[in-house]
């Protein structure tokens, strides 16, 4: 993806010793120039960086750094559907499921779109006597893990209040037993589906629990009765066969969807049958508007760009690990989990494309995060007197805080309130001075989306990925595959399988202890 290997901290140096020595407020209050070149909106969204380390001419550099980077060529090439995964051999086709019109595989496009008429199709007959078993589905259990469980997880928490009424979805993802023990409780095995989430239908933790799935609903309805209550979502439909689903509850997606971007694929079936397909198409449209932005918008005005370089200078630039996100909103309360599988799994690679190392200070931040107000009152207190510097993205809904209700208009009056604090810092007084202090000077972005609905959910989460794609160009890494989970999968299977000889003493002590 990358026109040529960087090292993006030495070009970026001079303007970070430039801006070091400034305070951050001064920086802030000068405005005028400054305050247009850091403000960026894109369909329902707006960024707004005035609150980060950086000027005019420190963005203008970091626009060079894309610019140098192909970024045109690259988001060419990532909606026409041409290799960008190069270690698999795979486009990456998440926003083909938003609108598949400029993928050059026409057999392609045919196959998104009949897929996704397809699951429109059976989540309408979920709500009906056509449903699996002849009544309505009233409970869905989604099995997966990793992206086939966070992505939906997130999207059916952040649209409560567009639910369908009186259908509930709950998730299985871990092994512990009582993960599904909890997600069956209460339910009715005659009006229950159970959907089976897996790109490869070879995940082990989620074949584990869609078995133990099955054999809950073969205890109530017996063995033909369960195998009607199962659906799957996969990219191996044969395995979904086999695994005892039938074809007209099998539901493919493309092997160039992955699991970190799929839940706009058929491994959305969970949604789309709880919130009803209306809903979910919006969502996708949402996540359209944001398309066509990157598609189409001059590098210097493109959102999500934008947002990928300020995490650049941060991370790259000024050496900071980690990145915040604070979401003042209960129905986001999973965006930082979300977030961080999105972004640490994309960008935690150690080489570039062409395997030579990535240099110091590259690659994703650590993300990690949590609601306010809530997190306020524990690692607000970090954030403002540690020792290290996070910068923090606010996400902020606008027609929240703007409502009637005096709880939500302290809620944004937070929001505001801890930026404006990160920012300024406060001298103490007295003999407990230095305990009182804050620096100050702590960056921070606000992230404002009109409003919480399915647009603009969708919108979100589509600039963070592309957010992600560009990062991973301007590194010049790959952001697509995932190889570092795959060790940790070999070594439990040869433990599960009895075989010790890759593990050492303290490691083969647990396994005994664990009866491995």
């Amino acid at each position: 993806m990358s026109a040529a290997p960087m090292d993006v901290a030495r070009q970026l140096d001079p303007h970070v010793k430039r801006l070091a020595g400034e305070p951050l407020g001064a920086l802030v209050r000068a405005g005028g120039q400054r305050d247009a070149a850091l403000q960026w909106q894109a369909g329902p969204i707006a960024l707004d960086a005035r609150h980060q380390r950086l000027d005019a001419d420190a963005i203008n550099a970091l626009f060079a750094l894309a610019e140098g980077a192909g970024f045109d060529d690259a988001r060419k090439a990532l909606f026409a559907g041409d290799v960008v995964n190069p270690t698999e051999g795979r486009p990456a086709l998440h926003g083909a499921l938003r609108d598949a019109s400029a993928l050059k595989d026409r057999d392609c496009a045919a196959r998104i779109e009949a897929a996704r008429a397809r699951t429109a199709a059976f989540a309408r007959a979920c709500q009906g006597a056509d449903a699996p078993g002849g009544r309505p589905v009233t409970r869905i259990i989604n099995i997966g893990i990793g992206g086939s469980d966070l992505g939906p997880r997130l999207v059916y928490s952040a649209m409560k209040a567009f639910r369908r009424e009186g259908v509930d979805l709950r998730f299985v993802s871990n092994l512990d037993p009582t993960d599904l023990e909890d997600a069956v409780e209460g339910a009715d095995p005659e009006t229950t589906l159970v959907c089976v989430t897996s790109k490869s239908f070879t995940t082990s933790e989620t074949l584990m629990n869609a078995r133990a799935a099955k054999a809950w609903l073969a205890a109530n309805l017996g063995e033909d009765g369960a195998n009607a209550r199962m659906a799957a979502a996969t990219a191996a439909p044969g395995k979904a066969e086999g695994f005892g689903i039938a074809p007209s509850r099998i539901f493919p997606f493309e092997e160039g969807v992955g699991g970190r971007y799929s839940f706009w694929s058929a491994a959305g079936l969970c949604l789309e049958i709880a919130l009803g397909p209306d809903v979910f198409a919006r969502i996708l449209e949402g996540a359209r508007q944001i398309d066509e932005h990157f598609a189409t918008a001059a590098a210097k005005d493109n959102l999500p760009l934008a947002k990928a370089l300020i995490d650049v200078w941060n991370r790259a630039g000024r050496g900071l690990l980690a990145r915040c996100v604070a979401a003042y909103s209960t129905r986001l309360e999973l965006l930082p989990a979300y977030l961080q599988q999105l972004e640490m799994e994309s960008l935690g690679k150690p080489v570039r494309l062409d395997g030579s190392a990535l240099p110091a200070h590259s690659g994703g931040q650590l993300v990690w995060g949590g609601k306010g107000s809530d997190i306020q009152h524990s690692f607000f207190q970090w954030l403002h007197q540690g020792m290290d510097e996070v910068p923090v993205d606010f996400i902020a809904v606008k027609t929240l805080y703007t409502s009637d209700d005096e709880r939500a208009k302290a809620l944004g009056a937070n929001l505001v309130a801890q930026s404006a604090a990160l920012l300024d810092g406060h001298e103490g007084e007295g003999a407990l001075a230095a305990h009182k202090t804050l620096p100050g000077g702590r960056a921070s972005s606000v992230i404002m989306l009109e409003r919480l609905d399915p647009e603009g959910l969708g919108a979100l989460i589509a600039l963070h990925e592309h957010k992600v794609f560009c990062e991973g160009l301007v590194y010049g890494l790959n952001p697509f595959d995932q190889w570092g989970v795959e060790l940790g999968k070999l070594l439990t299977n040869d433990l599960l399988k009895g075989n010790h000889s890759r593990f050492d003493a303290a490691s083969l002590d647990l396994a005994r202890l664990f009866r491995l």
